[in-house]
């Protein structure tokens, strides 16, 4: 319609389990940042992420690249 082929969205588990689950995403990319954080929280990437048949979304590595100062991009297609 408006000619847009990527949305791009950096966002909590909330809105990112939902795109998942609706299968509104083709990859996915994680940034490693080369640092260890301790704590008690148990925040996670993704509420929810089975699908809604009860299955594990899987996803298929496509590449991985060194960012500058050590941060890794790890790719994958959904």
């Amino acid at each position: 319609m408006f000619g847009v082929t990527v949305v791009r969205v950096d966002s909590g588990g909330t809105l990112n389990g939902v795109l998942l689950r609706a299968g509104l995403v083709d990859e996915l990319h994680l940034l490693v940042h080369p640092t260890l954080v301790g704590g008690t929280s148990q925040k996670t990437f993704f509420n929810d992420l089975t699908s809604e048949n009860g299955d594990v979304i899987p996803l298929r590595f496509i590449e991985s690249q060194v960012e500058a100062q050590g941060i890794l991009r790890l790719s994958y297609a959904v």
